[in-house]
């Protein structure tokens, strides 16, 4: 994703991790997209608390962030991954192999 495709406003990107790629219970940080422009950022790490986190950064604005607890995922299976975001609708969504997502309201 570069820059000029990259609206901080709203957006969706999705992605697989291979298995055997990622240990989701090590207790280590990894992280899996970090894209940034002028306007604001959006970064997906699984954390060291075993979470997988999305992060919506909107400069000037303020954070926004969701997690999914992944430390009972395979790490001998593949795994989606996908994240919205909508200003205009105030919320961000984190998804999960298509069973597990989560949402958080956006305050600005």
């Amino acid at each position: 994703m570069s820059e000029q495709d990259f609206n901080i406003e709203e957006g969706s990107v999705t992605f697989w991790i291979e298995s055997n790629k990622l240990n989701y219970s090590d207790g280590k940080s990894t992280i899996l997209l970090n894209n940034s422009n002028k306007d604001g950022s959006i970064f997906i790490v699984k954390d060291k608390d075993n979470s997988l986190k999305f992060f919506h950064v909107y400069y000037g604005f303020g954070r926004t962030n969701v997690e999914i607890d992944v430390s009972r995922l395979n790490s001998n299976e593949k795994h989606f991954i996908g994240a919205t975001w909508n200003i205009k609708e105030k919320k961000i969504v984190l998804y999960l192999d298509d069973k597990n997502s989560a949402e958080s309201l956006i305050k600005y």
